[in-house]
């Protein structure tokens, strides 16, 4: 049995001239929710409001409120903005040409059909949009019943957009929906009955979900239940704001209680992704009243990579590995790690610009550790999210047999993406090299791995 890359030729590979740039350190989502109160532009009058009219505000007022949420995305460093109650737009590109460092920043809208006061919801955010992925579900209605009455209802604040985050599909929700003050709680379960369909749709298309906005409602409600998938078999969603002192979570004081909770709720694909999401305090509520009626919310979601550190003669290797790309080969790699396997062994083939190998006990590309797992390249939602080989990305070794991969890997050395489309997609890449690319530049078969360890997260 050799343990080498198998070159398959595939007509289908210049499919993979789409290069996917791999994952590198700890990724933290930043997501910073604000309900801005009615903001207008200063181009016409707005009509009326909630009963009130609405005056388009002066040039220096909407310059002074543009610029005023532009500092407050900057001061808490997010990197997801949810905003709601926003006109068009034009207040959109006003509020990003505040920010620190606007061409970062992407904006998601689609033209809400909200008639009463003309507003919609809106994403801003620093990844990467799918482009044509923003809609606000116009054709998406609900049935709901009245008095014995049908009637349906349709979302007229709502958006969904898809991102890529860390080569992994993001799928964001925003919603607005109507106010408690309305009679009908039918209706505002329907509108929660469409936020959960399209919830739902995005996990059934293997994508982590992000539901967030001003739900006009109290945690537990029969509302906040369907959102959060308590009604269905399709997963709970974790509230982050669970993270907050009970009498400090709420956003909204309605009749003069401290009640109304807006809300940053995550689908249960990233509950394992996130750590401790509650226990790590990641979510506080912030006081915003020069800005809105609405206490706004902040949550840090971290997506953590495990790092192991090989030490050979030549220096010091660092390779991040990829638990949501490649679980069951990461779990393998962190177990022979912590078994002391790799100590002593040596990298046993080099083929110049192309790859460094090692992992083999017997030194001689035949031997492993005693068992096969199973080829997690042949999954295809998990292959998707596989980085490309490429310089420095780290790949587990097979025979024939696709599940035949044990301990040997082995790592790229090529920049050249062309030299490695016959293994796109029949290996599993797992993880890259973070520090010491150098060192593995200068590797060659014999080379000793002295030790190898999985990296302390408080560790220099």
């Amino acid at each position: 049995m050799h343990h080498r890359p198998v070159f398959a030729i595939l007509a289908v590979l210049c499919l993979m001239l789409c290069l996917l740039s791999p994952a590198v350190g700890d990724v933290e989502i930043d997501i910073f929710l604000l309900s801005t109160e009615f903001f207008f532009d200063d181009e016409e009058l707005h009509g009326e409001v909630v009963g009130k009219s609405v005056p388009a505000p002066t040039a220096e007022q909407y310059e002074a409120k543009a610029k005023t949420i532009a500092e407050l995305i900057d001061t808490h460093e997010a990197n997801i903005v949810g905003l709601v109650e926003v006109e068009n737009r034009a207040v959109l590109e006003k509020v990003k040409s505040y920010l620190a460092r606007p061409d970062d920043w992407q904006i998601a809208f689609d033209e809400g059909s909200d008639t009463y006061t003309g507003q919609g919801v809106a994403i801003l955010t620093k990844f990467r949009i799918v482009r044509g992925s923003a809609t606000n579900f116009p054709d998406e209605r609900e049935i709901y019943f009245v008095d014995d009455q049908e009637h349906d209802v349709h979302l007229s604040k709502i958006l969904g957009v898809e991102l890529k985050i860390d080569n992994q599909p993001f799928y964001i929700l925003i919603a607005h929906l109507v106010s408690r003050l309305n009679p009908s709680d039918a209706k505002r379960l329907a509108q929660a009955t469409v936020v959960r369909r399209q919830a739902v749709k995005a996990m059934m298309g293997g994508k982590n979900v992000i539901v967030m906005g001003n739900m006009n409602d109290t945690p537990a409600t029969p509302v906040i239940n369907r959102i959060r998938g308590f009604d269905d078999i399709w997963g709970d969603f974790l509230q982050t704001a669970n993270a907050v002192e009970a009498e400090e979570r709420y956003t909204y004081i309605h009749e003069d209680q401290k009640n109304l909770l807006d809300h940053i709720l995550i689908s249960p694909s990233l509950r394992n992704e996130f750590r401790n999401v509650e226990e790590d305090k990641r979510c506080e509520i912030i006081d915003v009243s020069g800005v809105s009626d609405h206490r706004a919310i902040l949550a840090r979601l971290r997506i953590e990579h495990p790092v192991v550190v090989l030490k050979t003669d030549k220096g010091t290797i660092e390779m991040e590995l990829y638990p949501d790309i490649a679980p069951k080969t990461v779990a393998n790699f962190i177990k022979l790690v912590e078994m002391e396997f790799y100590n002593g062994l040596t990298f046993h083939r080099y083929v110049e610009n192309f790859v460094i190998q090692g992992g083999d006990p017997s030194g001689d590309g035949m031997g492993g550790p005693g068992w096969t797992i199973p080829g997690e390249f042949q999954n295809p939602e998990l292959r998707a999210k596989m980085p490309r080989h490429r310089k420095g990305v780290v790949a587990m070794a097979r025979a024939n047999d696709p599940d035949s991969a044990g301990s040997q890997f082995y790592i790229c050395l090529d920049t050249k993406p062309s030299r490695y489309f016959s293994l796109n997609g029949q290996y599993t890449t797992f993880g890259k090299v973070i520090a010491g690319m150098e060192v593995v530049d200068q590797l060659r078969a014999g080379d000793m791995m002295n030790s190898v360890r999985i990296k302390e997260k408080n560790a220099e």
